[in-house]
């Protein structure tokens, strides 16, 4: 039956819904540490770099005093501190203090520092820019290099230029592949969330389709055997006196017509409660095969039905056989309960590639339609049905007395889906 889907897509959107997607994994040293604390390790870090630049120095050349020679190195180390605040700023201190310190040969190699510095950079701004930010820093690294040549001891301005600018390189290029796999690593969670957002909505959606088929699947088995019964009790009351072997077989037929509805309902019910240590029997889904037994019960609501087949009757997907037989129900109901006729007809055609119905009577529902100005439930859930399996729908008044409701269904537009959930 339709309904058995209900509680599979209900219970895929619990799953959705309730699934949170675990915390994105991180190395041990590091899943802690919040930004203040890596502000902390830059002050120890420029701290250090401020030690080892003060102690052994080799003295500045070309007569520069100490006092500037000192601040030239805490101009270069200790705005490593900060360097994560304003990147920017702190690399165009360090390049500056840095070449100054070159220039003046105070012996000690800043390019490490730098290359500190400008790592930030190359992670915090779009690689053209740190692109562009790299080419005006070598060249003044190795101004200063060239500068300061006279006091070099040994190895040469070249091989200190190319060792300088390999390491600025390197922290550049390090930081531009940090900036992409942060990319890459917020692109994925992006992506990842959308897709659950995806879910969740399809899953809702798949809660909504079963809600409305379970709808359909209530309204037909209880309009139809509801509204036989009321016709039959009608006449039971009416000839109850007068006729009392009438008045026993219209209880009969509603006692009939009763455990037949009770029998459907405890097959919603059995589907819905997925899981039931009582396990239901659930039964074969009503098919175009019962209809003999319905024709039968709509007769013994007063309204005599003609049964007519054409074609080569075959084995139907369940889900047509079902979608069938629903629609004919209906339209029965409304004949019973509408039409005020005694007689309807109905014929079942089928053919290659489609299944045909059409239900005909002779009663007032032209005018009732006019009267009501709008479709019930029940020719709702007919079209409903019908455009599941992309199929044709009419129903409207015929010229003079009567209704017609006319549906094809065609076999080659099944969604699989709605056949299988028929099927269960």
């Amino acid at each position: 039956m339709h309904t058995a889907g209900a509680v599979t897509g209900a219970g895929r959107a619990g799953a959705v819904v309730g699934e949170v997607d675990p915390a994105p994994l991180r190395p041990p040293l590091t899943k802690r540490l919040q930004p203040g604390h890596w502000v902390a390790l830059d002050v120890v870090f420029a701290a250090a770099l401020t030690a080892l630049f003060l102690v052994g120095s080799t003295g500045p050349a070309f007569g520069v005093p100490a006092w500037a020679v000192v601040t030239l190195s805490l101009a270069t180390t200790l705005p490593v501190a900060v360097r994560r605040l304003w990147p920017i700023p702190v690399l165009v201190v360090v390049v500056a203090a840095s070449v100054a310190m070159l220039a003046i040969g105070d012996g000690k190699d800043p390019s490490a520092v730098v290359a500190l510095a400008f790592y930030v950079v190359a992670v915090r701004y779009p690689w053209r820019t740190s692109a562009a930010v790299l080419a005006g820093v070598v060249p003044l690294m190795a101004a200063g290099w060239a500068t300061g040549a006279p006091t070099l001891e040994h190895g040469g301005v070249v091989p200190s230029v190319l060792t300088s600018a390999a390491l600025i390189i390197a922290a550049w290029v390090t930081g531009v592949a940090v900036k992409q796999q942060r990319a890459y690593s917020v692109g994925l969670r992006e992506q990842a969330e959308r897709r659950a957002q995806a879910q969740v909505a399809e899953a809702r959606r798949e809660v909504i389709r079963e809600r409305l088929r379970i709808a359909r699947e209530l309204h037909d088995v209880v309009a139809h055997s509801l509204s036989l019964i009321a016709v039959q009790a009608g006449v039971g009351s009416y000839v109850a006196g007068a006729q009392p072997e009438e008045a026993a077989r219209a209880l009969a037929s509603i006692e009939a017509t009763s455990r037949g509805a009770l029998r459907d309902m405890r097959r919603l019910v059995g589907v819905l409660r997925e899981g039931d240590p009582a396990e239901p029997d659930l039964g074969p889904a009503r098919g175009l095969a019962d209809l003999d037994q319905l024709v039968t019960g709509t007769a013994d609501a007063g309204v005599r039905v003609q049964l007519e087949v054409r074609g080569t009757s075959c084995s139907l997907p369940p889900g047509i056989d079902l979608a069938a037989y629903r629609i004919v129900q209906e339209a029965l109901t409304n004949v019973v309960k509408h039409a005020k006729t005694t007689a309807s007809r109905v014929v079942v055609a089928y053919s290659d590639d489609a299944l045909s119905l059409e239900v005909t009577d002779d009663g007032i529902g032209a005018a009732l339609a006019a009267a009501n100005g709008s479709p019930g439930h029940g020719i709702a859930g007919m079209a409903e049905r019908v455009s599941l399996y992309g199929g044709e729908f009419h129903a409207s008044p015929l010229p003079g007395r009567g209704f017609r409701v006319v549906a094809r269904l065609p076999f080659n537009s099944i969604p699989g889906d709605a056949a299988d959930g028929a099927a269960r």
